[in-house]
Formats: structure tokens, C-alpha cells, sequence
């Protein structure tokens, strides 16, 4: 256990775990014939639903909720081929 309470550890992980799933969805974020709006849905059930596994049990922060959300954020750029 960490002075954090294991929070800082299982963000990170999570982030990865993630991203991962993120990555293995790439030829579905790649392919034109999907719409931006069922890329965003997909995005949401796989992508976000493996992000926030268990975040119940985070202690929220400020710096947490901006870590999360720079994920995000990163990945609806990438989806949305935003540079």
C-alpha cells in the first residue's frame, strides 16, 4: 500500500490497460466507412469502460481527473484525426 492508496498505481495501469484496448481498435479509428458518431460510441463502451474500471474506489484529485482526461482527450483527437 502507498501513501496514495494505491491510487497513483492503478491510474497508471488503468491508462495502459486503456490505451492497449485503444490500440487494438486502431483499424476501426482508421476505417472511413464508420462515422465519427459510432466511433465515439465504440470508443466509449470499450475504450472508457476498461479506463474507469473500479474508479469508485480512486481518491479523486485534481491531477487525476486532468490525468484522465488528457487520455481522453488524446485518444478523440486521434479518432477524430485532429492535429
Amino acid at each position: 500500500m502507498s501513501e496514495s492508496g494505491g491510487t497513483e498505481e492503478d491510474i497508471a495501469s488503468r491508462i495502459k490497460k486503456a490505451n492497449g484496448v485503444f490500440v487494438e481498435l486502431f483499424p476501426v479509428w482508421r476505417n472511413l466507412n464508420i462515422s465519427k458518431e459510432v466511433k465515439i460510441r465504440i470508443f466509449n463502451t470499450d475504450v472508457k469502460s476498461v479506463l474507469l474500471y473500479a474508479c469508485e474506489t480512486w481518491k479523486t484529485t485534481n491531477q487525476v481527473t486532468r490525468r484522465l482526461q488528457i487520455f481522453v482527450n488524446k485518444c478523440l483527437r486521434r479518432i477524430m484525426n485532429i492535429k
